[in-house]
């Protein structure tokens, strides 16, 4: 028998039809992740042919650790809060295709376990998952390191124009972007069997809800290699503080495909 995408997101005990992010709250200890812009290390090299972040996170019990662009989230899935105690980075990560991205521990009392590689379903979002199996935290010290695919030659334009942001990875905070990754990371969570993946779509509305607060919802497709359904999903942000507030998605109805794209 096939599994589902409801079934991965939720305990058998709940209906199959029209679960909610708040349905499978209550069945799954799980704590919001936390966004943190990573330092600049003291070789900072945007054109380096090799990439790499020491990360140093504080983990007590389990943690799901996302890098994209220069942006560190944090995800609590058990024990205390765990949090990035001083991570930095060479270089973003590029928001496109990298070879061998490898990982690599220089303090880790525990497991790192569940490296996934950026690429185009994950929205070239690196990841991994770090166990601590003792009592109390610990300061997990990680090396995600990688190699950029040599860049096409670029023609030289007869006359000056001024710099435009498309040549920085990360030119500024990306709303969107962050509630799409907190939206992937919470689905993935509860979706870690059978190649699971988002894939958004078409523009999100966008709407200020009050003093530096902006609500973003969108669409987007939940796919693994059995079904794919369409899924909403919601945002709150605040500006000023760069930061995700909540988010929350649900998938509607099931829809049979003969293959995934």
């Amino acid at each position: 028998m096939k599994r589902n995408l409801t079934a991965l997101l939720v305990s058998s005990a709940l209906a199959a039809g029209g679960s909610t992010l708040a349905a499978a709250e209550t069945t799954y200890r799980y704590v919001d992740g936390d966004s943190f812009r990573i330092a600049h290390a003291p070789d900072w090299n945007m054109a380096a042919t090799e990439g790499f972040c020491r990360l140093r996170v504080y983990v007590d019990d389990r943690a799901r650790i996302q890098l994209r662009g220069d942006q560190l989230v944090v995800a609590t899935e058990n024990g205390k809060r765990s949090t990035d105690r001083g991570s930095m980075c060479n270089q973003p990560l590029p928001l496109g295709h990298v070879e061998d991205f490898r990982v690599t521990t220089e303090h880790a009392r525990g497991s790192i376990v569940e490296v996934t590689p950026p690429d185009r379903r994950n929205n070239f979002t690196g990841a991994l998952t770090i166990e601590d199996p003792q009592n109390g935290g610990d300061i997990y010290e990680v090396v995600v390191a990688w190699r950029n695919l040599p860049s096409a030659p670029i023609a030289v334009a007869p006359v000056q124009v001024a710099p435009v942001a498309v040549n920085n990875p990360i030119p500024r905070y990306d709303e969107l972007r962050a509630c799409q990754d907190r939206v992937r990371s919470e689905f993935l969570t509860r979706n870690r069997d059978f190649d699971a993946y988002l894939e958004f779509t078409g523009p999100a509305a966008r709407e200020d809800i009050g003093p530096a607060r902006e609500r973003v919802r969108g669409d987007a497709w939940a796919r693994n290699r059995d079904e794919s359904r369409p899924l909403t999903y919601e945002c709150e942000l605040n500006h000023r503080t760069n930061r995700v507030l909540s988010a929350s998605y649900e998938l509607g109805t099931r829809a049979r495909v003969s293959s995934l794209r």
